[in-house]
């Protein structure tokens, strides 16, 4: 490890000095992202019956709002409300602000400061005051002639040249921290809307399966009511209504299970609203939200550019590449500039005079020379972060594409399932008029229409489940593509800092009587 630090250090030194001539510099690697390697397109293809290029593909959507390709007004309406309200999203527009506020830190940091300072003391000595203000204005030499300097006080400012870069990296990553809490924002964003659109369609889906449920109970009712007949008309045996109530009792027994799903699925979205259930303005009944005949895939590539996962994880190994930086500057000298004005009194007999203007000013030079590896060893913690966040950003490169893959296999499954249920939907209704019709006429008995009754009850209610698992699978997909944040990027402006003396009249106005009781008056929604 040592060696191969003390040559990373002895090059940035040397780079310095070349190119710089002494003047300022940053030591430490720069931020270069390496290539993803990602490959030129997906194992998994969209089933679609035209042929069309991946470029138009990608333009016959509008990814940045994929929800509106379902033309479900109530879906956009809940998108809509849930980013304007969701706490989740609310969470990370805090921790934003706070990472672009820590930017002003960063940046203070490298700016001159200065403070006021003043002491009084009476007693003994040269300087009763040494304790009370800075070393600055003690630097000046007791020359005039006071025994007891009782008063002193003035006016310092400081101000660390960065030779060497440190509080630049800290800029750097700072700035670094707030672009990946931005998009981490956006992540958290994308993941909101998915969800939204999926507790949706699974609502619909579920409701669909209750209409069906509810027409096929309908229909028990009916046959029923006709075998009741034929059997009060001597025409059948008391077998075929038995036969007939049982199917009608287990027709209505799928009710309650699908009905506990809706007010599930009502519970998610309200959640994600932000609300509690009985707020939740939704309408009752809907048909499900209609699928788009393309889906914009694109290419791998693309994912770079829209995933803010993948985007946030960059930002995060340009942030820690700068830290590194941060850690190896640590190692060389710092230098500030300090300077001091002010006054010093004594007794009036001693001189005449009660105040004598004192200043200094001149270098202050820090360099740990004998530190025991404190500092190299931070550098290699700051090192093996960087690494960290790279392998991090790798890893979420690799997943995106994973899950993409995954999504396209789910979706086109589940729509090859539902174009072969519709077949058979078909197959069963038709199956159920003919053995009717053959019942009717005394040439089957009615085992045979309660069996084709319940095929197709089972085939209606399996085609409903693979139209709700479609719609999950199409939200499943778009989220994997990354889309959805891009028009969602206003974010308030944050209260620019003021000098502390300002601060301190504008918190004074604020001070309240210490309370056990958390006062959050001063916190923005």
């Amino acid at each position: 490890m040592g060696s191969r630090l003390s040559e990373r250090v002895l090059g940035s030194l040397i780079a310095c000095l070349g190119a710089t001539g002494l003047s300022s510099c940053s030591v430490g690697p720069d931020f270069n992202l390496p290539k993803a390697g990602l490959p030129k397109s997906y194992i998994a293809r969209m089933n679609t019956s035209e042929t069309v290029p991946a470029s138009e593909l990608v333009a016959s959507v509008n990814l940045a709002q994929w929800w509106r390709s379902f033309r479900d007004p109530q879906l956009v309406s809940l998108v809509e409300r849930s980013i304007a309200a969701n706490p989740e999203i609310a969470i990370t527009l805090a921790r934003l602000q706070q990472a672009r506020a820590q930017q002003f830190v960063a940046i203070g940091a490298a700016l001159p400061n200065g403070e006021l300072s003043a002491g009084a003391a009476v007693g003994t000595g040269t300087d009763n005051t040494r304790a009370r203000i800075s070393d600055t204005l003690h630097s000046a030499a007791n020359t005039t002639g006071f025994n007891h300097i009782n008063e002193a006080g003035g006016f310092d400012a400081a101000w660390e040249l960065d030779i060497f870069g440190k509080l630049r990296r800290e800029i750097e990553a700072s700035h670094l921290d707030a672009l990946a809490a931005a998009k981490a924002r956006d992540a958290v964003l994308v993941s909101v809307i998915a969800d939204v659109a999926r507790a949706y369609i699974e609502l619909r889906g579920f409701q669909a399966q209750i209409a069906v449920t509810r027409s096929n109970i309908e229909s028990a009712r009916r046959r029923l009511q006709f075998v009741q007949d034929r059997f009060n008309q001597g025409l059948t045996n008391e077998l075929d209504v038995t036969l007939a109530q049982r199917q009608l009792a287990t027709f209505e027994a799928g009710l309650g299970p699908l009905a506990g799903q809706v007010q599930s699925s009502r519970y998610v979205i309200a959640a994600l609203l932000g609300q509690y259930p009985e707020t939740l303005v939704l309408r009752a009944d809907g048909p499900a939200p209609r699928f788009p005949t393309k889906v914009p895939i694109g290419l791998p590539v693309s994912l770079l550019q829209r995933r803010a996962d993948i985007q946030q994880a960059e930002f995060e190994v340009g942030a820690a590449t700068a830290r590194m930086g941060s850690a190896i500057a640590d190692l060389f000298p710092r230098v500030a500039v300090t300077t001091a004005i002010g006054g010093q009194g004594g007794p009036l007999a001693a001189t005449g005079t009660s105040i004598t203007f004192i200043g200094g000013i001149g270098p202050a030079l820090y360099w740990p020379v004998l530190d025991f590896g404190t500092l190299d060893a931070r550098i290699e913690v700051a090192d093996y972060r960087a690494r960290e966040a790279l392998l991090r950003y790798k890893a979420n490169v690799l997943g995106a594409v994973q899950q993409v893959d995954q999504a396209i296999a789910g979706y086109n499954a589940e729509q090859s399932r539902l174009n072969s249920l519709s077949r058979a939907r078909s197959a069963a209704l038709d199956a159920v008029r003919l053995s009717t019709d053959r019942y009717e006429r005394g040439l089957t008995d009615f085992l045979n229409v309660l069996d084709a009754e319940r095929q197709r009850f089972e085939i209606e209610a399996q085609y409903e489940i693979s139209r709700r698992i479609a719609g999950v699978q199409l939200v499943a997909l778009y989220k994997a593509l990354g889309g959805g944040w891009e028009h969602y990027q206003a974010v308030p402006p944050i209260r620019l800092p003021e000098p502390a003396i300002i601060a301190a009249a504008r918190e004074s106005n604020t001070l309240r009587p210490m309370s056990t009781d958390p006062d959050l008056s001063r916190v923005q929604p």
